[in-house]
């Protein structure tokens, strides 16, 4: 094969693979695979947080048990049951928003993006940073 030709069948190759390892421009989504990357990392970011602080509010959980009166503990019990259902939800949640656009190049966008939004808003509701909907009551 000639240099030239090898160079042209190995720029076909490796180019599009090169570019998909270069960080997407998030600031300047133009094409759906740059939305849907910049989607992944997001939620990425937010999953590491949510991993991050996990240790210490299990730490938080397991003090509140050992401070319990007479025993009635089950602080982390009731953390880790909730945290399990919480993942099912978020996860059953967020493949049913990506089946507006079911099959399309645009799914995974639609649920890398309720992914990150739901585990940063999770962050803020296991911190307490999370505020009630409305003014209060009525």
């Amino acid at each position: 094969m000639k240099p030239v030709l090898m160079f042209a069948v190995f720029a076909i190759i490796v180019a599009p693979a090169a570019a998909q390892d270069e960080a997407p421009d998030c600031a300047n989504q133009i094409d759906q695979n740059t939305m849907t990357r910049c989607a992944g990392i997001d939620f990425d970011k937010a999953d590491a947080e949510l991993n991050r602080i996990w240790p210490g509010l299990k730490k938080d959980a397991q003090d509140a048990d050992a401070e319990a009166f007479e025993g009635m503990g089950g602080y982390l019990d009731a953390l880790l049951a909730s945290q399990r259902a919480w993942l099912a939800y978020r996860d059953a949640e967020c493949a049913l928003q990506g089946f507006e656009a079911r099959g399309g190049s645009m799914e995974p966008m639609l649920v890398n993006a309720c992914l990150a939004e739901k585990t940063t808003a999770r962050i803020k509701e296991l911190q307490g940073e999370d505020e009630p909907a409305g003014d209060g009551p009525p």
